[in-house]
């Protein structure tokens, strides 16, 4: 994204708020220059409300290990035939959607997330995996919450698209405060926490590109399939809507042509101005 951008921990420093399937309407482009980051040590004002959001993966990418769970996963660099530009192709690919605590054992992510039968009872959620914890290859049980129950679910195309989950037990995070503006001004800089493609946790602070007064917000932002029900936070950090729907991160015609040519494969990008950008579900429209 070619914004003139400010750190993440710069951006939230007034922070006063306390492969089995990968989802198509959640995907994305990057705009101009792809500006996703790792979440780091040092960013400490970021540390709260990164803690807060989480994987959601299949429980089929997890074996039983003597102390936690060992994820059966495959690099980026694995997973698709990328030019060496790409970024984080040495990283694992963990989750299918993301989400955000809003409770002590409640997570809002997008519907079309969890509206496949036996979604719920089939998927994990697992906060803050940044990419240290994606090192030490093993994931705590302590760490790993289920699926309780589906307590609301949304998922009609062209309204909000939302769903909250019960989990089986509360979490050891602070949860996010809900941001209380309604419509945001173009050009605002509003901060994203995904899981892109199932990659450990990124940061990317987007811009707005057009908003009105009902349930959605049109974002220029990197985000990816995997980024699904991730949550978008103002300046105050606190939680502004979630990701619902983008452009494709793969064009078709680069796999044809890998496929048929060899090579490799770039992700899709815009220039500025030129996509439609990334649709959010804004906080204000979901019936928490």
């Amino acid at each position: 994204m070619r914004l003139i951008l400010l750190a993440a921990s710069l951006l939230l420093a007034s922070c006063s708020a306390s492969q089995e399937s990968l989802h198509t309407d959640g995907a994305a482009v990057i705009y101009g220059d792809d500006s996703r980051t790792d979440i780091s040590s040092e960013d400490l004002n970021l540390q709260k409300i990164a803690s807060a959001v989480s994987v959601i993966i299949e429980k089929s990418k997890l074996k039983p290990a003597v102390d936690g769970m060992i994820p059966f996963t495959r690099t980026l660099g694995q997973s698709y035939p990328l030019c060496e530009s790409e970024k984080f192709q040495n990283q694992p690919l963990l989750g299918f959607c993301t989400g955000v605590l809003i409770g002590k054992n409640k997570v809002l992510t997008a519907g079309h997330c969890m509206d496949q039968k036996n979604r719920c009872a089939e998927s994990l959620f697992v906060f803050g995996f940044n990419a240290s914890k994606a090192e030490s290859k093993v994931i705590p049980l302590e760490e790993i919450y289920r699926c309780k129950q589906v307590l609301k679910l949304q998922n009609r195309r062209g309204h909000a698209d939302y769903a909250v989950i019960e989990l089986d037990r509360e979490v050891n995070a602070e949860p996010v405060a809900l941001a209380s503006e309604k419509t945001y001004a173009v050009g605002e800089p509003l901060l994203s926490l995904s899981y892109p493609l199932g990659l450990p946790l990124k940061k990317d602070l987007g811009r707005v590109l057009r908003d009105t007064e009902g349930a959605m917000l049109k974002m220029e932002v990197d985000t990816f399939s995997g980024s699904s029900g991730s949550p978008l936070f103002n300046a105050k950090g606190a939680l502004v809507g979630i990701l619902s729907t983008g452009m494709d991160d793969i064009l078709e015609d680069d796999i044809y042509r890998v496929q048929t040519e060899g090579g490799c494969i770039e992700f899709n990008r815009c220039k500025n101005g030129t996509c439609f950008g990334e649709t959010y579900t804004k906080v204000h429209g979901i019936d928490l």
